[in-house]
């Protein structure tokens, strides 16, 4: 009887071991703090761990500000884990100490090959952004003109920030679209924000005098650029209406591009006449034209009914369909698109005049037209304020909206 309970002690001393032996290889579930070692120091993001569907799978969000998001359960591979970042060709691969801490790389690739790597480093049990803070002496909440830029090339941009305690969110504004959800922190006189979404990389260094604001911005790898603004509620872009345009002579978009699928698709197809109709030039790769395609996915869904249809026409790193088609395949899928995407080539500017050879010139992702019943272009709109920009996102809502709804009354 002593040998037997012996036996069953060490039995449950052996399978209580190697359980724990087990669970020590996973992350700890709950919010950590992260940072990515660049060029301006510690660039620091916040995740959230949940656990995946299948065994050994995690559900790790990184968090911006309000946004929340992942683009693929985490996985192991051999002894590392990884945060995958599939529609921007990109991963963490980390090693576990423990179930609180992480190190490894954040790694860059275009179309499967290596491109560049980060220092990746996290810890458990944090939801702080930026620490060793100072009493804050500021406040930068408002809308501040700002310069950016690097050697001669300036960068007129709009600066919009909210500021409870230490904390910031915000985003700035250009004309090729924004910054999306930057957060972070005041420290004495000095403003630090910081943005990670598995593409973008930015890191802000400012100090606030008065109000003027002067200081450094740290993106991707080795970009660095001068920071120059000051205090202004009534800055403003340009009209972001006005930069693209049809050249004279033409008053209607004319493409003929093949979907991922084989099918091709023309502005001539019978689904489109007497239809008002979006076009949106996107990429698989490019945040902006993601939070645009987050938008116009269910707003396609509620007005396709009424006579609404939508085209992205969609520029990739690749020119091979077997390449670039599953990239495009998968934002559908991920976006949760139910409108055609097709593949308009490589994206640089000689293939965009390729195939809109009718527009003045082209300024960047994402840029939408907007075509009225009988196939003219109304509207073109360069660039996308998205969710993170807060009134300007959704003005433009509203007033895109409105123009749809005019257009749709038209005979």
């Amino acid at each position: 009887m002593i040998k037997r309970y012996l036996l069953i002690a060490f039995l449950n001393f052996f399978f209580v071991g190697n359980l724990a032996a087990q669970s020590s290889k996973n992350p700890q579930l709950g919010s950590w703090r992260a940072e990515l070692r660049s060029q301006g120091g510690g660039l620091p993001f916040n995740l959230s761990v949940a656990a995946g569907k299948q065994k050994n799978t995690f559900i790790i969000k990184v968090i911006n500000g309000s946004e929340s998001f992942h683009l693929g359960e985490s996985y192991f591979r051999g002894d590392s884990l990884v945060i995958p970042f599939d529609l921007y060709d990109s991963e963490i691969v980390a090693r576990l100490d423990g179930s609180q801490k992480m190190t490894g790389y954040w790694i860059k690739k275009r179309n499967g090959k290596f491109v560049n790597q980060l220092p990746f480093s996290a810890l458990y049990g944090s939801k702080e952004r930026f620490t060793g803070l100072k009493t804050p002496k500021i406040n930068v909440s408002g809308t501040w003109n700002v310069d950016i830029a690097v050697e001669d090339k300036h960068t007129p941009s709009v600066g919009v920030f909210k500021q409870v305690g230490n904390k910031v969110t915000g985003s700035i504004l250009q004309t090729s679209g924004d910054y999306r959800f930057l957060q972070g922190n005041v420290s004495g006189d000095s403003l630090f924000v910081s943005y990670f979404d598995g593409s973008f990389v930015l890191l802000f260094k400012t100090k606030v005098t008065g109000k003027e604001i002067n200081g450094t911005l740290f993106s991707g790898f080795a970009t660095k650029k001068e920071v120059k603004g000051n205090l202004d509620p009534k800055a403003s872009l340009p009209d972001l209406k006005k930069l693209t345009f049809l050249k004279p002579g033409y008053d209607r978009l004319n493409f003929s591009l093949p979907t991922p699928k084989g099918e091709t698709i023309s502005l001539q197809d019978e689904r489109f006449k007497n239809k008002v109709v979006i076009v949106e030039i996107m990429g698989s790769w490019c945040p902006n034209c993601i939070d645009e395609a987050r938008f116009l996915a269910p707003f396609y869904s509620k007005n396709k009914a009424k006579g609404v249809e939508v085209v992205g026409v969609s520029f990739e790193y690749s020119p091979e369909m077997a390449v670039s088609g599953p990239k495009i395949e998968n934002f559908k899928k991920k976006i949760g698109i139910d409108y055609p995407l097709v593949f308009g080539g490589v994206p640089n500017d000689e293939t965009i005049a390729q195939v809109f050879p009718m527009l003045n010139k082209f300024y960047g992702y994402p840029t939408t037209f907007v075509i009225d019943k009988k196939g003219k272009v109304r509207e073109i709109h360069t660039g996308f304020s998205g969710p993170g920009t807060g009134l300007y996102y959704t003005d433009w809502v509203q007033e895109f909206e409105k123009t749809i709804q005019t257009l749709l009354k038209e005979k």
